[in-house]
């Protein structure tokens, strides 16, 4: 019987972590009926299955409850990783040039966005 507990508690732990995930981003929304935030709303997980889940959230202003399906899985990039995934972190050299144009740029906001330096693929191999 000890041997089921152990191996029902990563299900046990996941769900916790779910439930605080979400309860965490609620937050930044607010309650269908009241439009208070959901800051201190109760979360129930009512199924999850599939890449999503379903649950119920409670407004702690108005007590109305409702039904939300969110998804689980992070939805993959069409070509793949971008490109500066792929290149490693960024070095401390990088941080450096990034400072100093900064440093003397004098523009607009729109020219400094598109600025973007010219990086050395890794030699990490």
């Amino acid at each position: 019987m000890g041997g089921l507990a152990i191996a029902e508690a990563p299900s046990i732990v996941k769900i916790v972590n779910l439930i605080a995930l979400i309860k965490e981003r609620a937050k930044y929304y607010k309650c269908l009926a009241c439009s208070q935030t959901l800051a201190d709303c109760q979360v129930k997980l009512l199924n999850e299955a599939d890449g999503h889940c379903t649950v119920e959230v409670t407004c702690a202003s108005c007590g109305v409850s409702f039904v939300a399906v969110l998804l689980l899985k992070k939805a993959k990039h069409p070509d793949g990783l971008p490109k500066a995934a792929e290149e490693g972190p960024i070095t401390s050299d990088e941080m450096l040039d990034v400072h100093e144009y900064m440093k003397a740029f004098n523009g607009p906001i729109k020219e400094l966005v598109r600025w973007r330096p010219y990086r050395q693929p890794s030699s990490s191999s």
